[in-house]
């Protein structure tokens, strides 16, 4: 079973080893998370009121991060149409399947046990690209 200190683990340990800066602020429930390609440095806003997961939020700006995409600054908008973020997404959605699924080596359990990776994170209107991930992984 997922346990949130060892998730936090999981992308602390991410961060780090990219050197990476991490900042949480207590801004308003409006208010995106952000990131900064060229300074390297996320901003989390801890009052940030969506459905998305803090853990999954964090994967996604990290995805930015590691990704080839162009250098820019990003707010969190997971639900853009943008290529960026469909693919922030889909990069975020692997980091934590990689992590949830560590111990299960069938292709089988991780679709058996998708609805439970998706209620975990949050990731109901993203039901979609879960199963996309998963079916390639």
């Amino acid at each position: 079973m997922l346990i949130q200190p060892d998730v936090d683990t999981y992308l602390e340990n991410i961060i780090k080893a990219n050197n990476i800066t991490l900042i949480q602020i207590t801004g308003d429930q409006y208010g995106p998370d952000v990131v900064s390609v060229k300074k390297k440095v996320i901003i989390m806003n801890l009052n940030y009121r969506t459905s998305f997961s803090y853990h999954f939020r964090m994967a996604h700006e990290l995805a930015h991060l590691l990704s080839d995409a162009p250098k820019l600054t990003y707010n969190h908008s997971q639900l853009s149409k943008g290529s960026a973020e469909h693919q922030a997404n889909l990069y975020g959605i692997k980091l934590l399947a990689d992590y949830y699924f560590s111990e299960e080596q069938s292709k089988k359990d991780h679709w058996d046990r998708r609805f439970q990776f998706i209620e975990t994170f949050g990731l109901s209107r993203l039901t979609h690209l879960v199963e996309k991930t998963l079916k390639t992984t």
